[in-house]
């Protein structure tokens, strides 16, 4: 009995080093059981036709209730990971990939094929991503968990999931969207914008991004003439970059888009009038109008991105272009998710029917549609008013960070230009031309503070003596710390 307590023992403590011990901290004991024991056995440290050891040992070696324990294997056995044999116990399946598959996946390559070469892209840098959590985060559009309607969500997700729901938005819709969904951005999202759209001329994308780029698939045809911007949205750049079109640059002042020498050449314009990004210009409307007048005679497209409008700007927006369209010659881009949560991804076209139906053929070749359980969660998120709820408390949160990162900047020890519109999220401030703006961010991220530099707002011949600063996510009692920070970094670097 004895020899038989020990090997008893020695087993355990074999599954104890393979499995690693939940952490109530991380969420769900059980989850975690799961995804220790597939990550174990599909790394091969545990091979197939191993014995696992009994529930209640496994309670005890991982220190976690028996019912724990059972629910984890009875999840493991449904999925296929674990075997039950009769009167002999659990064991770790046999999985059909051959002996030695996976030691052959780790053996170096005689050659790297050259898809460089082959590919011939110019591909953006990626962002960096910070090795730790800032401890004062002034980038744009970063998600902060403490405005999320967490209870008002979870609601609507329940409600999404019942029964006949998951059987309505369950299905394969090919290339439709959800009908609540449009149905719910006809009478309660659009109108905010001035717009009164039929649900043939809206389109549902992954996020407003998909909708750039639909849009610039569609309209970067050989022989066009597209303006962009300057300094402008860099992906919108890159979009255009890699069509054939012709790309020319507009200027932009304290209004937004000039109407320049530059705009009257272009077949297509893609601008963001509402806040201009990024020196958060608003276009009034006596330029919206002017533009519409040029865009007439001389037949060109205009593409609205309505970047950076809906949270401060909720309630009190300027008349969006496509509300001062009479023609059907502007296509409106939107975002439902950067509000709310940007991880959502979802976003929203207006345009045309013919327009609309050639987007959607665009995008059934990509992923015909996008989730259906965060269309029908949005549109209940909507409906019962929670939408524009949030809306107004969180533009009151943005508003007062708003108001001390102003106070703050103009704290400044260092000269400066600052610029930022009421109702942005953002400030554009152009420090002296001595500082190259681009390395300053690489420093302050070392220091726990994160901006975004102004060069990639720019193309080519970029001046690098910009920033931009927002408060989407910086807590008010934080900024005027890390505003010193950036104030001394700047002055350390002229």
């Amino acid at each position: 009995m004895k020899t038989r307590a020990r090997g008893q023992s020695d087993a355990n403590m074999v599954w104890e080093h393979l499995l690693a011990r939940p952490d109530p901290a991380r969420g769900a004991i059980t989850v975690q059981v799961i995804e220790s024991f597939v990550d174990a056995i599909v790394s091969r440290q545990i091979p197939a036709g191993v014995r696992v050891p009994s529930t209640r040992a496994m309670a005890a070696t991982l220190g976690i209730g028996r019912n724990t324990a059972i629910a984890a294997i009875n999840s493991l056995v449904e999925q296929g990971y674990l075997v039950i044999k009769d009167r002999s116990g659990v064991f770790v399946a046999q999985f059909g990939f051959e002996a030695g598959a996976t030691e052959r996946r780790n053996e170096p390559r005689e050659t790297d094929y050259d898809w460089h070469r082959r590919l011939g892209l110019e591909l953006p840098a990626p962002r960096s991503q910070p090795l730790a959590p800032p401890s004062y985060n002034f980038r744009y559009g970063q998600f902060d968990p403490s405005t999320f309607p967490t209870s008002h969500w979870r609601q609507c997700e329940r409600s999404a999931l019942g029964l006949t729901q998951i059987a309505d938005w369950g299905r394969d819709m090919v290339d439709m969207d959800d009908a609540g969904l449009i149905e719910s951005l006809r009478r309660h999202v659009l109108p905010n914008h001035g717009i009164w759209a039929e649900a043939n001329e809206i389109l549902i994308t992954l996020g407003g991004q998909e909708g750039r780029y639909l849009v610039a698939r569609l309209l970067g045809q050989a022989g066009t003439t597209v303006g962009l911007e300057r300094p402008g949205l860099p992906d919108m750049e890159q979009l255009i970059r890699s069509t054939a079109a012709k790309r020319v640059h507009l200027p932009v002042d304290q209004n937004g888009a000039v109407l320049s020498v530059e705009l009257r050449q272009c077949d297509v314009i893609f601008i963001t009038p509402g806040h201009q990004c990024p020196t958060t210009a608003v276009m009034p409307v006596e330029r919206r109008q002017a533009l519409l007048d040029i865009a007439r005679r001389r037949d060109t497209i205009v593409v609205e991105d309505t970047y950076d409008t809906e949270v401060l700007s909720h309630g009190r927006m300027t008349p969006s272009l496509k509300s001062l369209d009479r023609e059907g010659r502007v296509i409106h881009i939107g975002s439902l998710s950067k509000a709310v949560a940007p991880g959502l991804r979802t976003g929203f076209v207006v345009a045309s029917p013919p327009v609309i139906e050639a987007l959607r053929a665009i995008r059934r070749l990509i992923h015909r549609h996008p989730p259906g359980n965060i269309q029908r969660t949005l549109a209940m998120f909507i409906d019962r008013g929670y939408y524009h709820s949030y809306l107004r408390k969180v533009s009151g949160i943005l508003q007062r960070r708003r108001e001390v990162l102003s106070a703050a900047l103009g704290e400044l020890k260092t000269p400066a230009r600052i610029v930022g519109s009421e109702g942005a999220s953002t400030f554009w401030v152009e420090v002296p031309a001595s500082v190259d703006t681009t390395a300053l961010s690489a420093a302050l991220e070392s220091e726990g503070v994160l901006v975004d530099p102004g060069s990639r707002f720019f193309t080519d011949d970029a001046p690098r003596n910009y920033l931009r600063i927002a408060v989407s996510q910086i807590h008010e009692s934080q900024i005027d710390k890390g505003v010193r920070r950036i104030d001394a970094a700047i002055r350390a670097a002229a």
